[in-house]
């Protein structure tokens, strides 16, 4: 997502006029513009990842998310190309996906015991568990999982599904536009340091 600094029509020719000192403003606004995206990424990070509408569980994210400057009066806030996270930074906007099996019939889905307290699976496969079986469902469903002695209980550790459908936490707009006058500040705070 990009935030553009854009100023009124005779922006140019104030900046022409004041000479040295229009350029001096200019560089101000380049520098409280900075200092808002930074603002606005760490209030993305703060309030817009966590809850319902986008779960944390492994913080890659949310550490991938910055604020950078592209041009003299262009910020960025966003997850930048090369990161880590990339495949799925789409979840930051308000993106829709139907998540499909690459190889195979199903997508196993973790659940359950298969979860750590922050919804990190501890098998990744159902190939992973040496003692598991495949239990079809009532409602035409299948899930893996296992079940300790004769008489244990079954223990399901992944739901298998066709297709997920899945849709995007619009995070990243909320939180730029929550931090709209937090940006303003930082670039008003900066042009009085000038004038």
């Amino acid at each position: 997502m990009m935030i553009q600094l854009e100023m009124g029509p005779g922006y140019r020719q104030v900046v022409e006029y004041l000479g040295l000192m229009g350029r001096a403003v200019t560089t101000a606004c380049s520098a409280g513009l900075k200092q808002g995206v930074k603002i606005a990424a760490g209030k993305v990070v703060s309030e817009y990842l966590s809850g319902q509408s986008l779960k944390r569980r492994s913080g890659n994210l949310a550490r991938a998310i910055d604020g950078w400057m592209e041009g003299e009066l262009e910020g960025v806030v966003g997850v930048k190309d090369d990161a880590g996270v990339a495949a799925y930074k789409w979840l930051l906007t308000d993106e829709q996906k139907t998540i499909t099996p690459k190889k195979g019939k199903f997508l196993a889905i973790p659940i359950g015991e298969n979860l750590t307290g922050s919804g990190v699976p501890r098998y990744s496969s159902p190939r992973q568990v040496p003692d598991g079986f495949f239990l079809p469902t009532k409602k035409g469903g299948l899930l893996f999982g296992y079940k300790k002695g004769k008489k244990g209980k079954f223990r399901a550790l992944f739901v298998l599904v066709k297709s997920v459908f899945v849709q995007g936490s619009g995070a990243l707009y909320d939180g730029v536009m929550d931090s709209e006058d937090d940006i303003a500040n930082s670039i008003q705070k900066e042009i009085d340091g000038v004038t």
